[in-house]
């Protein structure tokens, strides 16, 4: 489990089996399938590669650590697993568009992106 993290090293979400996972009630907020981020509605986010989420535009929406978390304690994989699949069953564009990585940081965040969603499997 690699944890993501927003320009001010806050923890946003938890990076596991190709799941975003919220940091506090372990739902599953978002997916990476090859390099491309989506969200709960299969909308692509941006691209997750040089452990950074970087967004269309190649602006870094979030990091990513290179030290794998333990799994935290009461952890229901059955459940996200359920939750991904809502979420995979609606990508349609499997490829995603090119991303030319940038160094900034872009005003809106990948959780602020992910938060406001509504889930795929309510």
């Amino acid at each position: 489990m690699q944890t993501l993290y927003n320009h001010s090293g806050e923890l946003i979400a938890y990076h596991y089996q190709n799941m975003l996972i919220h940091p506090e009630n372990m739902e599953v907020m978002g997916l990476v399938l090859g390099n491309c981020v989506y969200d709960r509605q299969a909308k692509v986010l941006g691209k997750l590669f040089q452990q950074q989420v970087h967004n269309i535009e190649g602006e870094i929406i979030a990091g990513q650590s290179d030290i794998s978390s333990p799994l935290p304690q009461g952890f229901n994989i059955t459940r996200c697993i359920l939750q991904a699949w809502h979420i995979l069953v609606k990508v349609k564009d499997h490829s995603g568009p090119w991303v030319k990585a940038g160094t900034n940081w872009a005003r809106t965040s990948l959780a602020e992106l992910l938060y406001t969603t509504e889930p795929a499997y309510a």
